[in-house]
């Protein structure tokens, strides 16, 4: 026994090895104890067989269930067939399910912790690694903008040194191009501008609105022109006291002539600015149609030929004929158009063969001759001598093609002159215009209304009458007592009834709900129980209350299907 006992603990040193290396579970370490206790020798000596035989059973078919392949002779030989047995197989089972499945269960979760553990650890550390790369490149970033700013810094300096280099080396070839610069582009190099007392900074020294190499008197200092006018319009006389400086008239008197054209309608230049705009808030004071007493201010100018004998050889500006009160045709032209396009108003010159005057913009519905461009309407004004009015064009150009030049743009057109012949708006009747004895629908005077609108918009009326009628073809003659119905179109009514004609003579029944009953319709004579009064309404014969959708009959108070009781109900 002895023998056998210490084989077997030899055994079990041999195979303990194995087992802790393939990490089996506490089972065999448990066997280990139970052969090494000394109080138990005794069961031991006496039962060793058996307990050896099945430990060795145990422990070869663990083996051969949980890692067959570590020892292929030994399972091969002797476990593989005890696994067959079924009672065997059944108590190893049993055995590795008490003893080792908690610890295989105990060692996976140790080894999920320590992987965890690893894994976090892992984490943590790339998490470093990154933050640190982060600051290495945040510190790469601000140490490359260091040096930038520092390269910058120091390519600055060097500019700043190169220029003040420069500067010094060359002060008086720099001082030399300062007294010959013209910084303002008023055509006056510094030094000029020095001696003449005025500032090279400023195109306009003495802000009188001339640049300072046009002025005469760029400085300031220039002499006032004073002028006076005197004109009538609409029978009124008119007396205008107004003083331009000369560096203006000098300006414009110095200036190269060039072609006709709008280069000489200056409505931007300071002084037709304010003549424009006292002409303008006389006019709104007064009532004054704008043009019209623009133009008669224009008019009262004495006309004088151009000292060579053809109209276009020598055109004046707007303020050398206004100083010196007098020009030609194209002069006057000029004048007129830049002070009428000053004060917002659309202008076209309008040039013929011989001679040239003004177009306006103005709405359609003036009376006289214009020339239109596209959409917009011109209409003539002659600015030579006094009492022509807006639309009225020379007899010797009635039929002739015209250059019309649109000041805006200087669009140029070649167009012959249209009429609109006389046409008013009409105060007594909006919306209608007249010519004197007829009115009409339409602003051109074309369309003849026989038949208007009265002012409140309830009646119509003929013109040369003084009747109102209800319709628009003034064939409802409007008669007192005698009323339009709102409820019933086409109808009208008195006190008595209704009528097919505004007059009301011919009467007519209009099936209408009745005033009494809820259920009943009138005619004006009788009740009916529809709304198409064909159903009429038989005193002794009524609806039933009790009994919808049945008549009741006083004279036998019986059930009827029909508004006549002649169908008794069987019920």
């Amino acid at each position: 026994m002895k023998v056998i006992f210490k084989i077997l603990k030899k055994f079990w040193f041999v195979i303990e090895k194995d087992f802790k290396k393939l990490r089996v579970n506490r089972s065999l370490y448990y066997i280990k104890i139970f052969f090494t206790k000394e109080k138990k020798l005794q069961f031991y000596k006496k039962n060793s067989i058996i307990i050896c035989l099945i430990a060795f059973i145990f422990i070869g078919l663990n083996l051969l269930l949980n890692n067959q392949n570590r020892f292929p002779y030994v399972t091969e030989a002797i476990f593989k067939p005890l696994s067959n047995i079924p009672i065997v197989k059944s108590l190893s089972d049993s055995f590795f399910a008490v003893f080792w499945k908690r610890n295989f269960e105990m060692a996976n979760l140790k080894q999920e912790l320590e992987l965890s553990k690893i894994k976090e650890q892992a984490a943590n550390k790339l998490a470093q690694e990154e933050a640190v790369k982060r600051d290495e490149a945040e510190e790469r970033s601000q140490q490359e903008a260091i040096r930038r700013s520092q390269a910058e810094a120091r390519a600055k300096q060097e500019e700043f040194e190169r220029k003040l280099k420069e500067q010094q080396l060359s002060e008086k070839e720099a001082e030399e191009q300062k007294m010959n610069a013209d910084n303002d582009g008023d055509g006056l190099t510094y030094r000029s501008e020095e001696q003449l007392g005025t500032f090279d900074w400023n195109v306009d020294s003495d802000a009188d609105g001339i640049r300072d190499g046009e002025d005469a008197h760029p400085a300031g200092g220039g002499r006032y022109i004073a002028q006076n006018f005197q004109w009538d319009y609409e029978g009124t006389p008119w007396t205008w006291n107004f003083s331009i400086q000369e560096d203006w008239y000098e300006y414009y008197k110095n200036k190269p002539r060039s072609p006709q054209g709008t280069v000489y309608v200056t409505q931007n230049d300071p002084f037709i600015k304010q003549i424009a705009q006292e002409l303008k808030d006389t006019a709104n004071n007064k009532g004054y149609h704008l043009s019209s007493f623009i133009v008669s201010f224009v008019q009262g100018l004495s006309y004088v030929e151009d000292y060579y004998t053809t109209f276009d050889e020598y055109p004046k500006y707007p303020i050398e004929t206004f100083i010196e009160r007098n020009g030609d045709c194209e002069d006057t032209s000029y004048l007129f158009s830049s002070l009428v396009s000053a004060t917002g108003l659309g202008v076209s010159l309008v040039e013929f063969h011989d001679h040239m005057g003004v177009g306006i913009k103005t709405v359609h519905n003036q009376s006289g001759y214009y020339y239109p461009v596209g959409d917009e309407w011109y209409y003539y004004y002659e600015t030579t001598g006094e009492g022509w009015e807006i639309g009225q064009l020379p007899d010797d150009y009635l039929f002739e093609k015209a250059i019309v030049i649109r000041v805006w743009d200087g669009s140029i057109y070649n167009l012959y002159p249209q009429n609109v012949k006389p046409c008013y708006y009409s105060p007594d009747f909006p919306g209608y215009y007249y010519d004197g004895s007829n009115y009409y629908a339409d602003s051109q005077c074309q369309n003849y209304v026989y038949c208007m609108l009265y002012k409140d918009g309830d009646y119509y009326v003929k013109p040369n009458e003084l009747n109102f009628y209800w319709d628009r073809n003034c064939s409802q003659l409007v008669v007192k007592g005698c009323n339009k119905s709102t409820d019933y179109l086409g109808y009208f009514y008195d006190i008595y009834g209704f009528y097919n004609d505004s007059r009301c003579i011919n009467e007519v029944n209009i099936c209408r709900p009745s005033s009494i009953y809820s259920d009943r319709y009138w005619d004006g004579n009788d009740n009916y129980w529809d709304s198409s009064c064909a159903q009429k309404v038989l005193y002794w014969c009524t609806k039933s209350s009790s009994k919808p959708g049945y008549f009741v009959s006083s004279l036998d108070f019986d059930y009827y299907y029909d508004y006549q009781c002649t169908q008794k109900s069987e019920d």
